[in-house]
């Protein structure tokens, strides 16, 4: 299987900050080389960046579309007004698509990894993905989730993300998922 990683933001745009000043594309570039490392035996891997540079929203489509991709997985760290919120999310677009059951698969075995981290859902269609409109959702050819890891506003959540060795666990936690498909 051909698998796009998209460490979400870069270069300028820093994504959300957290409180000690933490930024979101710091951690997830680092979470997606982990993931890269994880599913290189057996899979092809591509990243629409694997440096701190920008990349459009469709230009990230357009490079997953190009290397005919079979799965699309874009990593985030959330943000909110409120600094005490908290869980991760993870989305595909709306209605069910063939994305639903490997958002289901991810959900269930990060939740399953990590305890202490509350799954935030959207039971209303069945599943616990939430779904939205995304770019990088709506503008792939192939399944495509997007990731939310945790509230990096919120600084229990932003200390975890700091943390090498729980940005390894995140990323084999999806790793894992990707395999039980």
């Amino acid at each position: 299987m051909k698998i796009c990683i998209d460490p979400g933001h870069g270069g300028v745009d820093t994504g959300a900050i957290g409180p000690s000043g933490l930024m979101e594309k710091e951690a997830v570039l680092d979470i997606a080389k982990f993931m890269r490392f994880g599913l290189a035996p057996q899979h092809e891997v591509c990243m629409t960046r694997d440096v701190d540079a920008a990349v459009g929203l469709n230009e990230r489509c357009e490079y997953a579309n190009f290397n005919e991709s079979d799965l699309f997985l874009s990593i985030h760290a959330n943000s909110a007004v409120n600094p005490a919120a908290h869980g991760f999310e993870v989305w595909t677009s709306p209605g069910w698509t063939p994305s639903d059951p490997i958002a289901t698969q991810i959900f269930n075995t990060v939740r399953e990894c990590f305890p202490k981290l509350s799954g935030r859902v959207d039971s209303s269609d069945g599943d616990p993905d939430k779904e939205s409109r995304f770019r990088v959702l709506m503008g792939t050819h192939m399944p495509a989730v997007l990731i939310e890891t945790a509230f990096i506003c919120n600084a229990t959540e932003e200390g975890w993300l700091r943390d090498r060795g729980w940005r390894m666990r995140m990323a084999g936690a999806i790793v894992s998922s990707i395999w039980r498909l």
